[in-house]
């Protein structure tokens, strides 16, 4: 349904924003979002690579990150600009996967395969980068997901090694927390990560199909989600949002090929409350532009059955909340787009409020 009132909650949905590009004006495999202090949203695009047979040589397309602004309905968006692009060299991305933005407006960006964070200024001018890896880490590492807190502290999770490495706005190393296992505050392959207004941690667990809260320094508070597959169950969380009421946003990539992925929703004690399937009933206004400039493509597509399976999530990898404007934002990833969903308050009918 496209508006769903629930414990006294109504999420509605409103709009996605991109398409399939290569470069330019549209995604390719979003798989992480950010806003900067300005109401700027920064997406980072996974791409595609492809390796030869003969020296594996590794040609990238489409790693780099999206600049641009979410207006308030369909077509409000803008396009900004583009920034990086594939490589090892400072400034370069190879396997782009957490995204995040401190208060001054720097964007910070992990690098799965480099294992480094790289910082850009607001405009997409590279600073400086620093080093997830640490003397004494074993060799298995994968920075993947990252988040900042007020106080400027960074918080980088590490899919490999199992663990959340801890570090000062310099990049500075203060700590890490975590081991491989399955017991509380023990980790399978974490991925995705916020910090809410209270400064708590919360870690897309995702081998271990949940999510953990943690205090600020590490000490495990509280488990949201379980295994399996029911609505409120989980199966490969990627990433998690939290707003400022305390609901919990949990996206579950899946691996059952009849439940493309959704997005879960929790209160701040871990009761489930519902969950997103994608509601994209209508194109994006950049979609749009692709079919109206192309005859075959409008004429295949009013010749389908239904466009209803194109409407949902297929394997969305990121959610990003937007305090500003009190939605929500779905890295709807193989699709290449944001799905994007409002929290109203005052919503009123009556027989949802008795």
């Amino acid at each position: 349904m496209l508006t769903e009132t629930v414990a006294g909650r109504t999420y509605d949905y409103s709009h996605n924003v991109g398409r399939g590009a290569q470069t330019g004006m549209g995604f390719n495999w979003p798989v992480a979002m950010t806003f900067g202090p300005d109401g700027t949203m920064y997406v980072a695009n996974r791409g595609s690579e492809t390796i030869s047979n003969v020296g594996w040589n590794r040609t990238g397309v489409g790693q780099r990150i999206s600049k641009l602004t979410i207006g308030a309905e369909r077509g409000d968006e803008e396009f900004l600009g583009e920034f990086s692009r594939y490589g090892n060299n400072e400034g370069q991305l190879i396997w782009p996967a957490g995204l995040a933005s401190d208060n001054q407006g720097q964007v910070y960006v992990t690098d799965e395969w480099l294992n480094r964070v790289s910082v850009f200024d607001k405009e997409g001018g590279f600073t400086r980068t620093f080093n997830t890896v640490q003397p004494g880490d074993g060799e298995t590492n994968g920075a993947s997901g990252i988040a900042i807190a007020a106080d400027g502290t960074i918080y980088v999770s590490d899919s490999r090694s199992h663990q959340v490495r801890m570090f000062q706005n310099d990049g500075t190393f203060i700590k890490s927390f975590g081991s491989q296992g399955v017991t509380e505050g023990q980790f399978d392959s974490p991925w995705g990560m916020t910090v809410d207004n209270d400064g708590k941690v919360y870690v897309a667990d995702f081998g271990n199909h949940r999510v953990q809260k943690f205090s600020a320094d590490g000490t495990f508070e509280l488990q949201i989600g379980r295994p399996g597959n029911k609505r409120g169950d989980l199966t490969n969380p990627t990433d998690v949002a939290v707003d400022p009421d305390g609901d919990i946003y949990v996206c579950d990539w899946t691996k059952n090929r009849w439940d493309r992925g959704r997005v879960h929703i929790f209160t701040a004690d871990g009761r489930f409350l519902t969950a997103l399937t994608g509601d994209a009933q209508q194109l994006s206004a950049w979609a749009q532009m692709t079919v109206d400039a192309n005859a075959d493509y409008a004429k295949r597509r009013r010749e389908v059955a239904s466009t209803e399976p194109e409407w949902t999530f297929a394997q969305p990898v990121g959610v990003e909340w937007d305090a500003a404007n009190n939605r929500l934002m779905v890295a709807d990833t193989q699709r290449s787009r944001l799905q994007i969903y409002t929290k109203k308050s005052g919503y009123m009918v009556p027989q949802l409020n008795l």
